[in-house]
């Protein structure tokens, strides 16, 4: 990564990334060195992605992201650019309002994209999202090509989300806090739903009526600033619980 050209609030902005990264292993999204997480590049060169042959966990800073251009070609970084970059390129491109997009194989959302059910809010983590969460049917293969990205972000429509039939997520927002909130939001809607019909228990979910509401009291600047402010903390807590520096954080036991 050319350093020396790099503004100091694109390297903030790649610091926090990494970051996010790394909460999201915490909280249940990394799969070995699957996964990525990208930033739309502030001058409109493509974006910066997640270098692949490393996990979630062991993204550290600035260093360990690559910036691609639309069309696939890695301009800058060191590392290699993962093979599914259509899925942040096409996204970037059909939807202006975003500019974080992430896949991951969390388990629960993983195990839930196999099912035919529709989300529902069973807990408080799916009345977070104003849509419906759709389903991706293209493939479940690898989206390793523009024409399947397209159909991704097709399918993605204006959700923030968007499940891929027996493979993973793929989830976004409009900054670094916002989509990694998705993510952990996310899957734990999906343990809940999973849990629950496991059960044998009766069970039911507000309306739509009482569903808008709810996610009109919890979807908010403030709720996100506040979230974020929670995982940064628990994520410091521990990476060094005794003041040492940083280390990566390895997927927890499911």
């Amino acid at each position: 990564m050319a350093g020396e050209t790099m503004s100091n609030i694109l390297q903030a902005d790649l610091e926090k990334l990494a970051q996010a990264c790394r909460i999201l292993e915490m909280e249940g999204h990394g799969d070995m060195t699957l996964g990525h997480m990208s930033l739309r590049d502030p001058e409109g060169r493509g974006f910066w992605m997640k270098r692949n042959a490393v996990g979630l966990g062991e993204i550290r800073d600035a260093g360990d992201f690559v910036l691609v251009t639309f069309e696939g070609e890695q301009i800058a970084g060191s590392g290699n650019c993962h093979s599914e970059w259509p899925i942040h390129s096409e996204i970037l491109k059909q939807r202006d309002d975003i500019n974080v997009v992430v896949h991951t194989h969390p388990y629960y959302t993983c195990v839930f994209s196999a099912t035919h059910g529709d989300l529902r809010p069973v807990t408080l983590e799916a009345s977070y999202f104003p849509d419906r969460i759709p389903m991706f049917l293209g493939t479940g293969a690898l989206v390793k090509s523009v024409d399947l990205g397209k159909s991704l972000a097709e399918a993605l429509g204006p959700a923030y989300a968007v499940f891929m039939k027996n493979h993973g997520v793929t989830f976004c927002g409009t900054s670094i806090e916002m989509a990694t909130l998705v993510g952990i939001w996310l899957e734990r809607a999906c343990k809940a739903q999973l849990d629950i019909t496991a059960s044998g228990i009766d069970w039911s979910y507000p309306d739509d009526d009482a569903e808008k509401i709810r996610n009109s009291q919890i979807w908010s600047d403030v709720h996100f600033d506040h979230s974020w402010g929670y995982y940064s903390r628990k994520l410091a807590q521990l990476e060094s619980p005794n003041g040492a520096a940083p280390q990566p954080i390895f997927g927890r036991p499911l």
